[in-house]
Parts: C-alpha cells; structure tokens; sequence
C-alpha cells in the first residue's frame, strides 16, 4: 500500500470529475482526463483496484466508528465525534460526521462511483484487463451498495439521480456480486460472495435466497474471513486510536457488558473483518427461529460458537484507565428489572493484560443454548450474539432497525431530492429508547455491581416482527 495516497489522487479526480453525486465541485486534472480514459485507459485497472481497496478500508473504517457510536455498543464520552449521534432520533442530514466528504456516506458513495466509472470506461479501454479486474471491481461496486442499504433507507445511485430505496439497490449489490462470482470462480472469492449475497438477502427477507447462499457459503469454507487492510504510512486503523491511542483521555467507552470485547484492534494495522463466515450460521439460525425450529437454530448457534472458539485470541496490555468506569474483574453486570447476573463481562485495565478476540469473541457458552426454552428467549440470545460477534464491525446499528439520512450537501446538489423526501430523516424503531437511553448504565464501586438500562437485545426479542427481515 505504499503508494495507495498517490495512486487514488490520480483516480479520484479523474473519476470524480463528472461524478455531482458524491462532489458537486467542479475537479480538473490537466494530466488525467476523462475524454483521455474513454480513448484508451490502458494499464489502467491495476490502480483502479488498488484505488478500490483503499477507499473500502477508509469506507469501512468510518462506518464502524460512526455507526458503533450511533448503537448501543459505544458511548462517545471525549471525542470529536458529535454529541448528537449518540442520540438517533436528532440526526440530521447535515450532522456533522455525515455531512462531511471524509465520512461514512460521502465514503461509501465514492466507492460505488469509482467502481461504476471503472466498468463503464477504464475497463472496456484497458487492453490489459482481466476477468479478475471486473471481479473485483464488480465485488466492491456491490459491497458499496449493501453497505449503503445496511445504513441508510434510500440514495441515489446515479449522478443527479432519484431516491433509490435499499430494497432496489439490494437488488443490483446481489447482481453485482453474482456478476463477480461469474467472472472470477476461485474459492476465496466464492466464499467472500456467497456470504455477502446471503448478506444482502437477508436484508430483502428473502429466507430461500439467504439460506441457500449462507449454506453454500459454509460448503465452500466453514472458517472464512475476508478482511480490510490498514497500514501505518498511508492508512492506519482509526479505531485503534479512539480506543487505545486516546483510550487516557476517555474517548470511546464500550456499553460495559460489552467490556470484554474491547479493545478490537490493539493497534494501527489491525484489519477489520468485513465478511466472516460466523455470518452464514448466524443467519442460518435465525431463519430456522423465523420458522419456529428451536432445534435448527441451537444447531447453528452452536456451530457459531465452535468457529468463534477456533478465531485468534491475543494478549493485549490495556493502559485504558477507565475513567468514572467499572474497571474491575470482580464487577457484575445486571439489565434494569432483571435479577439475572452476568459475571467475566468487565476486565481490569490499567496496565493489565486482556484476552482479545480480534476476528470475533462472544460470551455465549454452549449451556446458554442447550437452556433455551422458547423462540423469544432464542432470538435475545441470536441477537445478543450477533452483537458480540459482530463488535466494532459496524453491524449493530443496522440490527437496531435504526437508518441514517443522506446528507444535506448531496440533498442540495440533487435537483430529485427535496427536504422531507424519503430517505432524508433518519429512521428509528419506536422500541429504541429516547435521548441517550442506548447508553445509560449506573455503577456501585462498593457492591461492584453495574446496571444496564436497557436490555436492547430482549427488546428486540419483544419486537421481533419488526426487529427481523425474516417476519
């Protein structure tokens, strides 16, 4: 990735010159332009890629950390980051970390863009392209638009364009995805495809199409992790510095019965596991709830924990002083109007070693699903464990039911897209609390015991109908 900063330079401007969607500002390049790369964009695709991987990363990265904080999984308590973004329900499209062109919507539209440009005209010029170029250009073109439609309700696709719902742009992610399975049959990219079409198939609610694709992924590779890449000179992991680098300051705190699951990324060049094949059984096992089979969806839930046992554990040196936190490995953890206690959620900092999951971690033991009695109770533990595993990998928001706003500066670009349009205020559950309810606990240092406010994956539970795409 040594010249990634330069490369993607070269390519941003070039693509991003008729491209008002993402940038309404005008772009010149007297070195690159477009007529020039319609005529012949030889050589060309190998940096387009390379320019790709770098702005999923970016994308990606950015998404986690605004997103997570959105969830109840962080709490912003000393950050840059708004204030407002720990309360969903006053997000506005001109909120500071989504009305920006480094952030999560600008980022994830950037690439969709580049990846459109690249099969429209780099590729077809390129007399050096490859059947794995439009592979790859195709997979990422789809991953833009499934992680658009995980986070937000409706967006444009095309330059100057209508509102398209995450429904119809599903659609054509599942397209592009297929189309980059066609062009490139090898297992690794397979098995990457199949988990983000079971993915994206999820979404729709379409439990035929998700169970094939998650079960094929599984056939294909049972372990399978594709992940982000970040390195020190040109793009480190930003998680990393809200919650080590910062970690004196009292950045970003974990909701505390999340505690364990933190820090994710120990340090600047942890990768960010994108598509992991935890994905498949999870999925497998809330299709199997949808249909009222209790035993199906153990079976699979056991076979996520199998997997997330075999996932790579480090020793981390955690200097995190937990500020005005439980920070000690006696505390138990209780949910408001339950007398249940959780023990081992909450680990002693302050230069202490901490056993970290850094692909995917869960307190879930193999008796807490041989103890289930009834669908309800299998759904909160289904989703408490997506939770888990998913940590910091920007899914949880989404399991929430919460969608974001597209932001303000591309409603003012958009001749299609008025205040008020759908897609341009945020969405919330009504059963997610108000205020900054997602992240209210209360600690006692004398009895060591800490209180969760809201038990949000047994409020799923409760809303099922409206929680999961399968009912």
């Amino acid at each position: 990735m040594k010249k990634l900063l330069y490369i993607l330079f070269i390519f941003a401007t070039a693509f991003l010159t008729s491209c008002e969607l993402i940038d309404p500002t005008e772009v010149e390049n007297p070195a690159i332009t477009e007529d020039k790369l319609f005529e012949d964009a030889t050589g060309g695709a190998a940096p387009l890629i390379v320019g790709l991987q770098y702005s999923f990363s970016d994308a990606l990265m950015k998404t986690i950390t605004y997103t997570e904080v959105t969830s109840d999984n962080y709490d912003n308590t000393n950050t840059f980051l708004s204030n407002i973004i720990d309360n969903p329900r006053d997000i506005l499209p001109n909120e500071t970390q989504l009305d920006d062109t480094r952030e999560i919507y600008f980022e994830l539209q950037t690439i969709h863009a580049k990846a459109l440009f690249g099969i429209e005209v780099i590729l077809p010029k390129d007399a050096n392209a490859t059947s794995d170029d439009y592979s790859e250009v195709y997979f990422y073109k789809g991953m833009a638009l499934l992680m658009l439609s995980e986070n937000f309700s409706a967006f444009p696709i095309k330059e100057g364009g209508i509102m398209v719902k995450s429904e119809e742009a599903l659609t054509i992610a599942i397209n592009d995805l297929k189309q980059s399975i066609d062009y490139n049959g090898s297992s690794d990219n397979i098995s990457r495809c199949y988990l983000a079409l079971a993915r994206a198939y999820r979404l729709l609610g379409d439990k035929n199409s998700a169970f094939d694709y998650a079960s094929l992924a599984i056939a294909t590779n049972s372990n399978f992790l594709f992940a982000a890449q970040y390195d020190a000179a040109n793009l480190d992991n930003e998680l990393y510095t809200f919650t080590v680098a910062r970690a004196n300051t009292n950045d970003m705190q974990p909701l505390p019965s999340l505690d364990f699951l933190d820090p994710k990324y120990p340090d600047e060049v942890s990768e960010i596991p994108a598509l992991k094949s935890e994905e498949a059984y999870l999925i497998l096992s809330e299709i199997a709830l949808a249909n009222n089979d209790l035993a199906s969806a153990k079976e699979q839930l056991k076979n996520t924990l199998t997997l997330v046992k075999n996932r790579s554990i480090v020793e981390f040196n955690d200097r995190d002083p937990r500020t005005d936190r439980p920070n000690d490995n006696s505390c138990i953890v209780v949910f408001n109007n339950s007398s249940i206690q959780y023990s081992g959620l909450i680990k002693k900092r302050s230069n202490n070693p901490v056993q970290i999951g850094i692909v995917s971690n869960t307190s879930i033991t193999e008796q807490n699903i041989n103890d289930l009695a009834n669908i309800t109770d299998a759904f909160e533990l289904l989703y408490k464990m997506r939770q888990e595993v998913f940590f910091c990998e920007g899914r949880r928001m989404s399991d929430l039911g919460i969608r974001l706003p597209v932001m303000q500066t591309q409603i003012d670009a958009n001749s299609n897209i008025n205040n008020g349009d759908y897609g341009t205020s945020v969405i919330v559950p009504s059963y997610i609390p108000f205020g900054y309810g997602l992240d209210e606990f209360s600690y006692d240092d004398n009895s060591k015991i800490v209180t969760i406010q809201y038990n949000m994956n047994q409020i799923i539970a409760l809303n099922i109908s409206t929680a999961s795409p399968f009912l």
